[in-house]
């Protein structure tokens, strides 16, 4: 592959291998690094990669480097908690000219439970709907990742959407939760 190929997949990918090893490790500095070591990798097995897949072979390298790292740090580092994603998504998604104070901060705090639900649930579950619901993947694709059935990554979801809802509806049991 030569360098103006590999150019054109880092900057087409870089973003979702940084925004997705971000969420995982809480941590910029963590994901920064996590990200470069994705692409040396990417760099060193590119002939072996599909052209068709890579995105989805970024984002494996990408989960299994971050597991591996959050075991490492388990025994010493507390996990940090990781809301500036969530507030560029929620400031790209308030940019109209009638910005409401109260709006705000219901949002905030239905972020900040949703943030504290998604951090109960186990890794896998929490990995597979980021996946799904935050990345856009297929179920099939999900699988492939993790080397999972395909069953196996559908009863991630349907389990995991469930804690979510309740832990949500325990939070907010005036609000009608879907």
């Amino acid at each position: 592959m030569k360098t103006k190929q590999f150019d054109n997949i880092l900057q087409d990918h870089k973003d979702r291998v940084y925004s997705y090893s971000l969420y995982l490790l809480k941590n910029r500095e963590d994901a920064e690094d996590v990200t470069q070591e994705v692409f040396v990798r990417f760099w060193e097995n590119q002939e072996k990669v599909n052209r068709k897949k890579v995105l989805s072979w970024l984002l494996t390298v990408t989960h299994h480097r971050c597991i591996d790292l959050l075991r490492q740090k388990r025994a010493s580092v507390s996990r940090q908690r990781m809301t500036c994603l969530m507030e560029v998504d929620h400031l790209a998604a308030n940019t109209d000219c009638c910005w409401n104070p109260e709006k705000h901060l219901e949002d905030s705090e239905t972020r900040e439970k949703l943030i504290n639900a998604m951090d109960k649930l186990p890794d896998k579950t929490r990995s597979i709907l980021l996946l799904h619901y935050y990345q856009g993947f297929k179920y099939e694709d999900i699988s492939k990742m993790l080397d999972s059935k395909v069953s196996t990554v559908k009863v991630a979801v349907h389990r995991g959407k469930r804690i979510l809802k309740d832990a949500l509806t325990q939070s907010f049991p005036e609000r009608t939760v879907i």
